[in-house]
């Protein structure tokens, strides 16, 4: 098994987890645990990828790797089961831009686009920028998990409604949905003639007792209006090498949204992350193995931790990804006075409820994505706060 214990200080190498945070907090005194980027080095083979590139000395423009659709093709094949033809397979450098791209190409201005609370902002983002209208039914609890609720959606949706964009496994409540969820959220599409625009990224992480169902899995009409996208980004920590893909088994919508990416200008691959995923997907699945082992261990850790801390917080148990949902609303009066806590007292910045959207004020969402010496000394310093409060 890889070293996952080693602390990597990342702070000078424009991170945007660690450097980005610091210049937004204005100090360098906060433990960052609120983005979705993981603290542990990558697999040596991709280490390795890369200095072949740089080796090279010339980084010119690149051309797509025929082994990067059979990557894809392979990976969903053995990982999740589920059988894809690698001309479904484009690619994408950002899921992010492929949402933009897909709302564009699929709606008009004054449109509707569902996206459930809480949500990844830039979703949301890539949505009402483009003079859409969000719809953000908010998820509800239901012993002790979040699910959609189908009777608002159906109060929702009207003919102006084009689209809808789902997260799947579920950030930030970390759900993974079920195939009988999934089931209904097909018919609810086809029944209302709804373009399915579902971002699978984290579907490398499951907890134990759950199983990520693709929505690729799923047989009948939804096919047709169905665009999954997905990158090996989260999966392997590769994120600064921005490339991803999307996923359109219907010929005809395919078509269009590949225009849709012509017309946008993103055309090219990304020289990096093309050598990547020619590794990733063929070679390096026993490092998301070894990776889901430690973030088990460390969801049990805190589990177990924090209740000493903060006796009236409610974790949400996890069920996929390496990110934690927790209910710090009985703790605190409010969202600003548990922020003020955090960033102020305990010097630890976690991403506050809000930041997903309205409803979910008082929650917050942590990255266990880290050395257990990080975790530890997240502990620490909540505790020495508590007892200081």
């Amino acid at each position: 098994m890889l070293d996952f214990t080693q602390v990597i200080e990342r702070r000078g190498t424009d991170s945007y987890k660690w450097d980005g945070s610091d210049r937004q907090l204005g100090n360098q005194d906060c433990l960052q645990m609120g983005c979705a980027d993981m603290d542990f080095e990558s697999a040596p083979e991709l280490v390795d990828a890369l200095r072949q590139v740089v080796e090279r000395k010339v980084y010119g423009y690149a051309t797509l790797s025929p082994e990067f659709a059979q990557g894809v093709v392979s990976w969903y094949q053995t990982r999740h089961h589920v059988s894809l033809k690698p001309e479904w397979v484009l690619h994408s450098p950002r899921i992010v831009v492929s949402a933009s791209i897909v709302v564009r190409t699929l709606s008009q201005a004054g449109d509707k686009v569902i996206l459930h609370t809480p949500y990844y902002p830039p979703l949301d983002c890539a949505t009402q920028s483009q003079g859409r209208i969000a719809l953000e039914p908010p998820l509800v609890e239901r012993d002790g998990r979040f699910v959609m609720d189908f009777e608002q959606l159906e109060q929702m949706v009207d003919e102006s409604t084009k689209l809808m964009i789902f997260v799947s496994p579920h950030n930030p409540t970390t759900r993974v949905w079920t195939r009988a969820e999934l089931e209904q959220l097909a018919a609810f599409c086809v029944k209302h003639d709804l373009y399915l625009f579902v971002d699978e990224i984290h579907c490398d992480f499951t907890a134990p007792g759950h199983e990520f169902i693709s929505m690729l899995d799923l047989k009948g009409p939804i096919q047709d209006r169905l665009i999954v996208v997905n990158s090996a980004a989260k999966s392997f920590n590769i994120m600064g090498c921005a490339i991803s893909y999307v996923i359109i088994p219907n010929d005809e919508l395919r078509a269009t949204i590949e225009n849709g990416f012509v017309q946008a200008g993103e055309e090219d691959t990304n020289i990096f992350g093309n050598a990547l995923m020619q590794v990733a997907y063929q070679k390096c699945g026993y490092y998301v193995d070894e990776v889901n082992q430690v973030i088990d261990a460390n969801d049990a850790y805190v589990q177990a931790e924090l209740p000493t801390i903060f006796p009236k917080a409610r974790i949400i148990p996890r069920e996929g990804s390496y990110l934690m949902w927790i209910d710090l609303r009985s703790e605190f009066e409010s969202e600003s006075a548990m922020q003020d806590f955090l960033i102020n007292k305990a010097k630890i910045f976690w991403l506050e409820g809000s930041h997903f959207g309205p409803h979910f004020e008082g929650y917050a969402r942590v990255n266990i994505g880290c050395p257990r010496a990080t975790l530890e000394e997240m502990m620490r310093r909540l505790r020495a706060a508590r007892a200081q409060a």
